[in-house]
């Protein structure tokens, strides 16, 4: 007798597949609905179908993490975080797509060859360390942005890079939203309350200034393209249909841009607020040579009037006046004068911050050319703190006083020389764009995100909870969107 007979034909196989397989899962579903709550099971659903999809799609798993990022960098798993799990499952779906496919390679990037000096002289200053697993910790982060920024950049088209940027400006929206509601609603600790009426916002950040600096990293964008979506409407050029979808587009990423700044206004972060007039400043002004032009005009107005004391605290709201009053502190006063100031509520935060950075100096003095190592402001601060400030904050609230006590005069030239080429990139990026396109208002909107953290990180450190991995798609889909030609 015949083997074949003892087993099922191709035909057989297919239709035991397609009635088994549809008939498994109804009987897993019954069990579920059965024995688990229903909240449980529509998240169980939800996930193995988001699974599944991002399987046939790997670039989709890049607009999760976008979305999700300010929430799941928040739930570690140990010494990982949600989001450093979303990443790995990322890059795992790329490699085993691309092995699929028969083809495992990434182009050169422009964007990830800038970060690799400095991520280099991160290595090297790991030598000065005193604790090799925060500094270990410092290199894996910044290896994670090098990676993402040369895989979006590498592998979105055009078309799924506009996809991820809805993703993060989506993301930042959520931010803002529940911002909004925890200012309103006062809903956080009573150190956050404001004016006895109102709370600061925080997000899922726990903390105002790096929610601040998440949606000021976002803000730059939505507003460059909400002006290219009203700059479409308006034109005469554009069709009576594509002016219809250029209305669209307009109210959609202006409430976006709405959100997310109302949002940013609701954390009180002052050196949010000035890293957004930097960030949406260069936006506006980098739109074209006549906005240009007229910016600088205008900026050299506003020193001019400042210099003759033509500016009043009056033209502010009272609040506002007051929350922005003491920036001199820092931009202008001897820090051993104000050190040395007795505390109170009112200069509390100047004097705690003037500490750490004079923390900062002296612990780039004890090593000037490596630092003390990456990560290891905190182990070292104990060593050259003012006797009146014991608990280290973590870093120097001034990223580049951070960056130069813990990786030296080596790691603050690379630093710089990494954000000045990224920067020089993007503008070229932005003249070689199409004029009055979509792609060059992308580009416009991630050099204002650049300005942003520029300016904010003489306050901060904003390479916190996960936003950096939000900087690097930002970067990821500007090298990704300049594989478009301009026609």
């Amino acid at each position: 007798m015949s083997s074949d007979l003892f087993y099922p034909s191709r035909w057989e196989t297919k239709t035991i597949q397609r009635l088994f397989l549809p008939a498994a899962a109804l009987l897993i579903l019954a069990w579920l609905l059965a024995a688990l709550p229903l909240p449980l099971v529509g998240l169980l659903i939800g996930g193995v179908a988001s699974a599944l999809i991002v399987l046939r799609r790997p670039w989709l798993a890049w607009l999760g993490i976008a979305l999700l990022l300010p929430f799941t960098s928040g739930i570690k798993a140990g010494p990982l975080s949600v989001t450093d799990l979303l990443l790995a499952g990322a890059i795992a779906l790329w490699f085993a797509d691309g092995v699929r496919r028969g083809s495992v390679r990434l182009d050169p990037s422009p964007l990830a060859g800038w970060v690799a000096p400095y991520l280099a002289a991160l290595l090297l200053s790991t030598y000065s360390a005193v604790n090799l697993t925060e500094a270990a910790a410092e290199v894996i982060k910044w290896t994670e942005l090098l990676l993402v920024v040369w895989l979006v950049g590498s592998t979105l088209t055009p078309g799924q890079s506009r996809w991820l940027v809805l993703a993060l400006l989506a993301g930042g929206a959520l931010q803002g939203l529940l911002g909004v509601y925890q200012f309103l609603f006062r809903i956080g600790p009573d150190t956050f309350v404001l004016l006895d009426r109102f709370m600061r916002a925080a997000g899922s950040f726990h903390q105002p200034n790096p929610y601040a600096g998440y949606l000021g990293l976002t803000l730059p964008v939505a507003v460059s393209l909400a002006l290219w979506g009203w700059q479409r409407l308006v034109s005469s050029s554009t069709p009576g249909q594509e002016r219809r979808n250029a209305l669209v587009w307009a109210l959609l990423y202006s409430g976006l841009a709405g959100t997310i700044g109302a949002g940013l206004l609701a954390s009180w972060s002052r050196g949010g607020w000035l890293g957004a007039a930097a960030g949406v400043g260069l936006v506006v002004v980098a739109r074209s040579r006549r906005m240009l032009i007229a910016g600088l005009i205008g900026l050299l107005a506003l020193l001019l009037l400042g210099a003759v004391g033509g500016l009043r605290p009056g033209a502010l709201p009272a609040p506002l006046a007051e929350r922005l009053a003491d920036l001199p502190a820092y931009l202008g006063m001897d820090i051993e004068q104000i050190i040395v100031q007795p505390v109170t509520d009112e200069n509390f935060s100047v004097i705690e911050r003037l500490a750490h950075w004079l923390a900062a100096t002296r612990m780039w003095e004890t090593t000037p050319w490596l630092g003390v190592g990456p990560g290891n402001y905190a182990a070292v601060y104990p060593d050259v703190r003012l006797p009146a400030w014991e608990n280290a904050l973590g870093h120097a609230h001034n990223i580049y006083l951070n960056v130069l006590a813990e990786t030296g005069l080596f790691g603050l030239a690379a630093y710089l020389l990494m954000w000045a080429g990224i920067a020089g990139w993007l503008w070229k990026g932005t003249r070689a764009a199409c004029s009055g396109s979509w792609e060059r208002a992308l580009l416009v909107g991630v050099l204002g995100v650049t300005a942003h953290l520029s300016i904010h990180h003489i306050f901060d450190n904003l390479y916190v909870q996960g936003i950096y991995l939000h900087l690097a798609l930002w970067l990821g889909v500007a090298e990704a969107i300049r594989k478009k030609e301009c026609v």
